[in-house]
């Protein structure tokens, strides 16, 4: 082969590889338009936002991770209030916590790297120990483990209305153009 044949653009004999190559582009794109239009923008962890059968699937992949988490971490300490109970999917503050909790485990374990890195004793660090010593400060689980039955500490919560008519004043007030104009903010903000 001469050095000119060596510097041709390839011919007809590449026409088979690139079709392949558009091929695993234009699936990859299908996969990715799939991605972004079937999940919210908090991701497929965004309990709010996803549809009733992405949260039957969330429920049932949370379910295996607390189940694992239990059973393979916390249930060998001696301290039974690092413990989660199985009522755990009837505190919403908890389910939301254990599913970002599940979402950094996948990141620190599912990470497709074979060098060696913090990452796994970083989840344990930075994300399991301060999530269950945030379920402690709570006493998010408390009752339940205490009486060994679900405990429903829902009731005697305060619980917003979102737009409610004093902050819709409020707002009015705070973005009225007397007040805009003279660029001070109210006392009470």
């Amino acid at each position: 082969m001469s050095d000119d044949q060596a510097n041709e653009p390839p011919g007809v004999e590449a026409i088979p590889d690139l079709l392949d190559r558009l091929d695993n582009v234009e699936e990859l794109a299908a996969q990715l338009f799939e991605e972004l239009t079937s999940y919210p923008a908090g991701g497929p962890w965004f309990w709010e936002e996803l549809k009733p059968e992405q949260r039957k699937e969330l429920w049932a992949e949370l379910d295996s991770f607390v189940t694992w988490l239990q059973n393979r971490i916390l249930r060998h300490s001696s301290n039974s209030a690092g413990w989660i109970p199985g009522c755990w999917y009837r505190h919403p503050d908890a389910v939301e916590m254990l599913t970002a909790l599940m979402v950094a485990h996948k990141a620190a374990y599912r990470a497709k790297s074979k060098k060696p890195s913090f990452e796994l004793t970083e989840w344990f660090s930075r994300a399991l120990w301060p999530t269950m010593d945030t379920f402690s400060q709570r006493s998010t689980f408390k009752n339940c483990l205490e009486n060994l039955s679900h405990y429903d500490a829902t009731g005697s919560g305060l619980e917003l209305k979102a737009e409610s008519a004093e902050f819709t004043a409020f707002v009015g007030e705070e973005t009225s153009t007397a007040s805009s104009e003279d660029g001070q903010v109210p006392a009470d903000a």
